[in-house]
C-alpha cells in the first residue's frame, strides 16, 4: 500500500484559535512582530507565534487506536521539523499509530542568518525559562486530543507523547506533572529530561503512590556531550522513586540522531519505542490477537 492509503494527513489546527496567550513578561519575546520561517533546508521551523497540531491519521483498517503527540527538539529556538517530526508522524502512522506533531512557541529569532542567532540567545536565559510557552502548548495540545477522541478515532486513555532534546524536555515535564489527569498516559523522551544543566532531576512522587508517574521510555547516545549526563540524572531518579523505565543507551548517536540513519544503533530507536507500546498493548490493530507478554517468572522463597 501506498502512504495515501495508509494514512490521512490533516490541516494543521490552530492551539489558540482566539490568539496565543501573552508573553508580555517572557524575556523570549523581541519588541517587534517575528514572522514564522523554515530554513532553506526544510529541516527547522523558527519564529513560531501561532502554535499548532497537525495530525497523521491512519485508515480504519490500520487503527489501533493509540495517539502519540511528537514534540520536535531546537532548543526551544528552532523546531527541528523534519527529522523529529514529520518523519516520525509518517513512520508511526504508517502502523496504524494516529501522530499529532505539535508546533510550539519559540524564542524569537532576528532576521540575520539563523546559525549567527540562535547560539547568542541561549545564554540570555536558562532552559526552563525558554520552555515556559512550549511546555503550555503541550498542555494544551493533549487536551485537543482528548477532547476530539472520537473525531480522531482514538481511545483518550491511549495519548502517549514523544520527544526529542527540546521536545523530550517538554514531553517528561509534562509526564511529571503534579496533575495527573493533565499528563501524557505514556512518555517517551529521546536525549532530553526534565531539567538540563542544573546539576539534578525533580523530586519524583514514589511508584507506589497515588501520584505515580506514566510509563516512561528513554533513549539517548553515550557520547551526547549536551544533555548525556541529565539523562543518566533522570534515569537514576526514576529507579530511586521506585519506577522501572525502557532504556536505551546507545554507545554512539551523538544529540540529535533524530531519524537520521548513521549506521548506530541509534539507528532504531523508533523501532524500539514501537516495541515499547507493543508490550503496552498499544500497536493492535482491527483483527489482530492481543499482544502476548510472558509472565515475570516468580522465583520461589528459599529458606534455610
Amino acid at each position: 500500500m501506498s502512504k495515501s492509503e495508509l494514512y490521512q494527513i490533516h490541516t494543521p489546527v490552530l492551539l489558540y484559535p482566539d490568539g496565543s496567550p501573552s508573553l508580555d513578561n517572557w524575556p523570549g519575546k523581541l519588541e517587534h512582530p517575528v514572522a514564522e520561517s523554515i530554513t532553506p533546508d526544510g529541516e527547522m521551523i523558527y519564529n513560531i507565534t501561532q502554535p499548532s497540531l497537525t495530525a497523521y491519521l491512519p485508515v480504519p483498517e490500520k487503527n489501533t487506536g493509540t495517539a502519540v503527540l511528537i514534540a520536535p527538539g531546537g532548543a526551544f529556538r528552532l523546531l527541528s521539523i523534519y527529522s523529529e517530526g514529520t518523519q516520525v508522524a509518517e513512520w508511526l502512522a504508517e502502523r496504524g499509530i494516529a501522530a499529532f506533531v505539535l508546533k510550539y512557541r519559540l524564542v524569537h529569532l532576528r532576521d540575520e542568518h539563523i546559525q549567527e542567532l540562535v547560539f547568542p540567545r541561549m545564554d540570555e536565559f536558562p532552559m526552563s525559562v525558554a520552555g515556559q510557552p512550549a511546555i503550555e502548548d503541550g498542555f494544551r495540545a493533549l487536551e485537543l486530543i482528548r477532547q476530539n477522541a472520537s473525531r480522531y478515532a482514538i481511545n483518550p486513555d491511549n495519548v502517549a507523547a514523544i520527544g526529542f532534546s527540546a521536545g523530550a524536555n517538554l514531553v517528561s515535564n509534562l509526564g511529571i506533572a503534579a496533575e495527573t489527569t493533565a499528563r501524557p498516559d505514556y512518555v517517551a523522551s529521546i536525549y532530553g529530561a526534565p531539567a538540563f544543566h542544573v546539576g539534578s532531576q525533580p523530586d519524583l512522587p514514589p511508584a507506589d503512590s497515588e501520584q505515580a508517574l506514566p510509563p516512561f521510555f528513554l533513549a539517548f547516545a553515550q557520547n551526547d556531550r549536551l544533555v548525556g549526563t541529565d539523562v543518566r540524572d533522570f534515569y537514576t531518579s526514576l529507579l530511586s522513586a521506585g519506577y522501572f523505565p525502557e532504556a536505551h543507551f546507545y554507545v554512539n548517536g551523538d544529540h540529535g540522531f533524530g531519524m537520521h540513519k548513521q549506521g548506530t544503533t541509534s539507528d532504531h530507536f523508533i523501532e524500539q519505542f514501537y516495541h515499547w507500546l507493543q508490550t503496552l498493548g498499544l500497536t493492535q490493530k482491527p483483527g489482530e490477537p492481543e499482544h502476548y507478554v510472558k509472565p515475570p517468572f516468580d522465583y520461589p522463597i528459599l529458606e534455610n
